[in-house]
């Protein structure tokens, strides 16, 4: 049972009556869990289920990405706020350390919606402690991405599931779309970075984000982010040093990855934090 902190932020803590096992060396302190946009609770919820399987003395805190609730800056940092105090009421415990010499985290974020939540916490944490968010592994699944006119019409019209619906509203998100273009790239100079683009290269600020290693998981068949944004990505965190994998899959949709080979999928994942305990 996850405790819910405010309207995005939830966290669970395993019970020691119930896990009475002493926690493995090896295994993360904190799973942090940055889902995609409007991910449902029972989708959200088949991860963390295994989250808790594979470590069983893990906490997991799940930050959700809603977008009507997102609209307004200061609503989000405002909503985002508990999971900062939670790391802040961590650190200054002695269960994580500001500074660990290896990670204790294992963060795993979800499409756009969830490298948006993910880049909130990096930059709220930076500016309320003068530090980079703690080192840490990171699995990015979906994302990523940058504007391209087919991946956010696709994303927008999984809003519009019945299709009488979807052909009267596919003008409207067209027209959406395109005022959204000309904002971000003749208007520009009045408008500022882009949400994609901010997300994008924040992820690869390495005075921001202080990660041992990251792991890719992208599809080839993903409608709603664009491969090769996410492998353009990866090369520019490669050459700046950080070690990264990618993995490949060819034919799954968006954030559908673990559907589609589920062995796979959660091998890459504990590979990746072996790989990061070890270094």
């Amino acid at each position: 049972m996850m405790k819910k902190l405010s309207s995005f932020v939830y966290l669970y803590e395993p019970d020691s009556t119930v896990t009475p096992q002493p926690a493995l060396p090896g295994d993360p302190k904190l799973v942090f869990v940055a889902a995609w946009m409007d991910a449902r609770d029972l989708h959200i919820a088949k991860y963390i289920t295994q989250y808790q399987a594979i470590y069983p003395t893990s906490s997991i805190l799940l930050v959700k990405f809603v977008f009507m609730e997102s609209i307004s800056v200061t609503s989000v940092n405002r909503a985002i706020e508990p999971d900062f105090a939670y790391l802040r009421s961590r650190i200054d415990s002695g269960v994580l350390s500001a500074s660990p010499s290896q990670p204790e985290i294992l963060a795993h974020i979800f499409s756009n919606g969830g490298s948006a939540t993910a880049r909130i916490i990096y930059q709220l944490f930076s500016s309320q402690t003068n530090l980079a968010f703690p080192l840490h592994a990171a699995v990015y699944d979906s994302c990523p991405g940058l504007y391209s006119f087919s991946s956010l019409y696709n994303v927008f019209m999984t809003s519009f599931p019945k299709r009488l619906i979807r052909l009267v509203a596919a003008p409207f998100v067209t027209a959406f779309i395109v005022c959204l273009w000309i904002w971000h790239n003749p208007l520009r100079v009045i408008s500022g970075e882009d949400f994609l683009s901010r997300n994008s290269r924040a992820h690869n600020d390495m005075d921001l984000v202080k990660q041992t290693n990251r792991l890719y998981i992208y599809g080839r068949a993903d409608v709603m982010v664009d491969w090769k944004h996410v492998e353009t990505h990866a090369e520019q965190a490669a050459a700046k040093g950080l070690m990264v994998r990618r993995e490949v899959f060819e034919n799954s949709p968006h954030v559908s990855h673990m559907r589609t080979d589920g062995e796979r999928y959660w091998k890459i994942i504990t590979e990746t934090w072996q790989k990061a305990v070890n270094l």
